[in-house]
């Protein structure tokens, strides 16, 4: 089994053709549903976290939303050896960021506690939006590392406190995507680590588009949509 590097080739095809020196194999223990969003979300937090950043077991890496990326940037950290932080908007995903690997768990609110019990040194950020940075500032360790990897508008700016940011030291980083060794040593790491996205199935038929889409749009997917040809896939 082979893919290709990129999100948008053949998301609604059945097959499609490519020059091998594009492609990257598929291990065997990894399934056609998983491989998928590991293609596409996986090698987006994967670039963050190994291809661009200074990520060293034992940093404590905050990650800002659990979806379709956030949920593997903590498994992905976690497997690194280091501490995760999730942050999410209520509790309600709280047991779940935690079997992923997340040590700590806070909500917005919560952020607005003095003396958190952490302090963070590499922070991903996955939500549809850039986050409140009244809030992050304060629980960043001094010389951390930001990466936005928030998908918005064209004309949304990134505004950040200034001297804040130059008295601590911070740096901000993007990153997305990466060589095609990446996305080789991102396959393998994931299946000794026995990393997995959680997935929901749809058949690749027009409902199934439909029905995948409208869920989508609700907010209501956890975490990543996959349309399937054949059952056994």
């Amino acid at each position: 089994m082979y893919g290709v590097g990129a999100s948008d080739q053949g998301s609604f095809s059945t097959g499609a053709i490519h020059r091998e020196a594009f492609l990257v194999r598929i291990p065997e223990d990894i399934s056609s549903a998983a491989a998928a969003p590991l293609m596409c979300g996986g090698i987006t937090v994967w670039s963050a976290l190994v291809l661009s950043g200074d990520v060293k077991p034992a940093d404590v890496v905050g990650v800002i939303g659990i979806g379709g990326l956030g949920h593997l940037a903590i498994q992905f950290a976690r497997a690194m050896g280091c501490t995760v932080v999730a942050f999410g908007t209520s509790k309600d995903k709280e047991e779940e960021a935690r079997k992923l690997g997340a040590k700590y768990f806070f909500t917005t609110e919560e952020l607005k506690e003095p003396n958190l019990p952490v302090k963070v040194n590499q922070l991903v950020i996955t939500t549809s939006r850039l986050p409140d940075w009244d809030l992050f500032v304060p629980i960043l360790a001094p010389r951390s590392t930001i990466y936005p990897q928030s998908v918005t508008s064209f004309e949304e700016k990134l505004n950040i406190p200034h001297m804040v940011f130059l008295v601590n030291g911070h740096r901000i980083v993007y990153a997305t995507g990466g060589p095609i060794l990446a996305f080789r040593q991102m396959l393998d790491f994931a299946v000794l680590h026995n990393i997995a996205p959680v997935v929901e199935k749809f058949p690749l038929t027009r409902q199934g588009i439909e029905d995948s889409l409208k869920k989508l749009e609700s907010g209501r997917m956890r975490y990543r949509g996959v349309l399937y040809a054949d059952e056994q896939k």
